[in-house]
């Protein structure tokens, strides 16, 4: 699933994700600074997931490019972990 990262400013709050990720406990991640604080309050399970490679990604990410594919990894982690809800239209379809 590629997400489109828009860019208001260079900082983490300002660059928007879309569509916005609504997550299994309740929160949603509208923008990279949200995906941030979601990696950096998730418990840490060494050798289980990439927590901290997609971190550092999304929060080294210079380009338009970089951005787009650290929030790429940032889905890819989430829903590896089941940690995303899907979107309604999704479920729909699949019913």
């Amino acid at each position: 699933m590629a997400l489109a990262v828009y860019e208001a400013m260079k900082t983490p709050a300002k660059i928007l994700i879309v569509p916005e990720l609504t997550m299994r406990d309740g929160r949603i991640i509208r923008s990279l600074a949200d995906a941030i604080a979601l990696l950096r309050e998730h418990e840490l399970r060494p050798g289980v997931d990439a927590r901290d490679e997609v971190l550092h990604r999304l929060e080294r990410a210079q380009s338009a490019e970089e951005r787009r594919q650290a929030a790429d990894a940032f889905v890819a982690w989430a829903r590896e972990l089941d940690l995303l809800l899907e979107p309604p239209e999704a479920a729909r379809l699949k019913a």
